[in-house]
């Protein structure tokens, strides 16, 4: 590598550099050239790093175990509501059956007897009542 290009290097990679030095390698038409060969291969291996360095998400078997049981039962919701549209229940037609009715029984006595009331409480309505607002 020419040691002009140097400072063109060192501008690619984001470090300081002379001003003056660098105007004398860019007022070369291979200095220009190559600056803009190395910004451009400079973008393609930062580009490539870039994907490469992404990892992946991790997931854990307990939320992937969550997902499966949401799908599951979502397609089971699904299913049945479907089920349930196509084929609809219809009961059977009951065959005419003439039966005697059935014999009314009579409620059982009691084993004892109930005590008589000691206390009624008579509830009755208030003419002077009036509503004022709803609530407590």
């Amino acid at each position: 590598m020419n040691e002009r290009f140097e400072i063109i290097d060192a501008l690619v990679d984001d470090q300081p550099v002379d001003a003056a030095a660098l105007k004398a390698a860019l007022t070369d038409p291979a200095g220009r050239d190559y600056l803009v060969d190395a910004w451009t291969l400079r973008g393609l291996v930062q580009d490539e790093l870039a994907v490469e360095a992404v990892p992946a998400p991790a997931t854990s078997g307990r939320s992937r175990a969550w997902l499966v049981a949401a799908a599951l039962a979502g397609v089971c919701l699904v299913g049945g509501y479907l089920t349930g549209a196509r084929f609809p229940m219809v009961s059977p037609a009951q065959p005419a059956v003439n039966a005697p009715p059935a014999p009314t029984v009579a409620p059982a006595s009691r084993a004892y007897p109930l005590p008589p009331a000691t206390r009624v409480i008579r509830l009755e309505l208030d003419p002077n009542w009036k509503e004022l607002s709803g609530g407590r």
